[in-house]
């Protein structure tokens, strides 16, 4: 033990004094990051720092304590391969974008191991990495997809001099960089995707897994340039899953070559951004709907109140639109729709290009301002809402006018009679009701309809059993409209 704690106070004294010489800095402080340490082998880890700096050794806690020896000089290092064997084949057991990891055996007698490194990309020699008494090291920080060469020697201390003996040359290079997640650009009878640039890359390889590739990605597609970013697929089927993935790739070391991650993207043919059909706001909400996708099952809706914030789901619909909750007036909000098809076993949403976005939340309604108080009815979610000074004061389902001829009329109108109670009649018809408030003209008015059952208010009854213009509301939520309401209140129909 004492005479580990020797060689190890040697070594760091070497260690410092080379440091002085190239320009390195030692930091002995604990760290978690560096290497663990027993007293049969010890790993470094070395930052690099981009390779633009001096390295710098870390070394963790439990290692044997270094306190320097005054009496012991670091001497000049000596070649000769009498007093210290060759270091044996160096081995990698790692693959990282941004690190290489090694190792060696043991060369019997050796009191410790130095270790050099060089940028086969830039260095024309080598340069002193560090020095060491165990037989793997790790070293960080280093440049994506380059090539290195790292040389390992033994060596002995007698008399205060250091001896090096023949020294071992490894070829290796850091594996290529994440290209990311390709990026759907086009969406039609092609799949087109795009991915970000790997500068010191050869070129790209492309894989794809669909049906036919059983579960696995297969080599489609090899792009040998790598200013080139994007690939259209025009071999794919409408409505048909694909999966794809982009792997950077360079050729290092007599034709081996290096090949990066990648991520998966996976997508529909067909399943494509569908057309904004309108983006309206009124009464601080936002209307949006779209043209159906032919491949989609679904759409998600997602929004923001910036555009430096992400997007947040604000709901899922197997329609094509949707209203908002009450949002911030004068503000601009971002929104996405989204397609979807549920792919796979496990029904797993896929997306295709989705369509984006903004517009401006306005308090008014078709151009009027209709202050805090005021009736709004949403035909698409079939609910009437009954506002008092900005507050919901009656929320409730109800049928409106029957789709077609008899459609309840959207715009913003005013109640101009109230009666209670009311005989109504048409050409055809005549029915007697408990509270009546006319708000068109034309004979359209929010009335209740003792005739329907609770089930018929909300869904769909207004698609084939509407009422022929009015507004059928439960009588318990009409009879509370109708004690608050007044002429003149203003009634928002969309």
């Amino acid at each position: 033990m004492g005479r580990m704690k020797k060689i190890i106070s040697i070594i760091m004294v070497l260690t410092i004094a080379v440091s002085m010489v190239f320009g390195l800095e030692l930091n002995t402080a604990a760290d978690e990051t560096a290497v663990e340490a027993t007293q049969e082998a010890v790993t470094e880890t070395v930052e690099t720092q981009q390779a633009t700096q001096a390295p710098t050794v870390t070394t963790t806690e439990g290692e044997v304590e270094i306190e320097p020896d005054p009496d012991v000089s670091a001497g000049d290092c000596v070649y000769d391969n009498t007093k210290v064997g060759k270091v044996g084949k160096l081995m990698k057991n790692t693959k990282h974008s941004d690190q290489i990891q090694f190792y060696w055996n043991a060369v019997e007698g050796a009191d410790g191991y130095r270790v050099y490194y060089k940028n086969n990309d830039k260095d024309d020699d080598y340069r002193y990495l560090t020095s060491t008494v165990g037989t793997k090291i790790t070293v960080k920080g280093l440049p994506h997809t380059t090539p290195f060469q790292f040389k390992v020697a033994a060596f002995v201390i007698e008399d205060d001099v250091v001896y090096e003996g023949d020294a071992q040359v490894g070829k290796t290079a850091t594996q290529p960089a994440k290209v990311g997640t390709p990026s759907l650009k086009k969406c039609s009878t092609s799949i087109k995707i795009s991915w970000t640039k790997n500068d010191r890359a050869d070129g790209y390889r492309i894989y794809r897994q669909d049906s036919s590739t059983k579960g696995k990605l297969v080599l489609y597609k090899t792009i040998k340039k790598n200013s080139t970013t994007t690939f259209e697929d025009k071999s794919v089927k409408k409505g048909k899953a694909y999966n794809y993935q982009v792997r950077a790739y360079r050729k290092m070391y007599e034709g081996k070559t290096y090949i990066g991650e990648g991520s998966t993207l996976r997508t529909v043919a067909g399943l494509c951004t569908p057309g904004l059909v309108k983006a309206d706001s009124l009464l601080r909400k936002v209307s949006i709907s779209w043209k159906k996708n032919a491949v989609a099952q679904g759409y998600d809706v997602y929004y923001k109140a910036d555009d430096r914030s992400s997007f947040k789901l604000l709901t899922s619909t197997k329609g094509t639109s949707v209203v908002t909750g009450k949002l911030r007036a004068g503000h601009t909000y971002y929104f996405r729709v989204k397609p979807y098809k549920l792919v796979g076993a496990k029904k797993v949403k896929v997306y295709g290009t989705y369509l984006s976005f903004n517009r401006k939340a306005t308090s008014k309604a078709f151009g009027k301002n209709v202050g805090d108080t005021y009736i709004e009815i949403s035909i698409a979610k079939q609910h009437m809402w009954f506002y008092v000074d900005g507050k919901t004061y009656v929320s409730t389902p109800v049928v409106t006018g029957n789709v077609g001829a008899y459609a309840t009329p959207t715009g913003a109108y005013k109640i101009f009679q109230k009666l209670s109670p009311a005989t109504l009649t048409g050409p055809t018809w005549s029915s007697y009701v408990q509270y009546w408030m006319a708000f068109t003209t034309s004979g359209c008015g929010i009335h209740d309809a003792s005739w329907r059952s609770a089930s018929e208010f909300g869904g769909t009854t207004y698609m084939g059993n509407g009422s022929h213009g009015c507004v059928n509301t439960p009588t318990s939520a009409v009879k509370k409209i109708y004690k608050k309401v007044k002429t003149g209140t203003y009634v928002v129909v969309y």
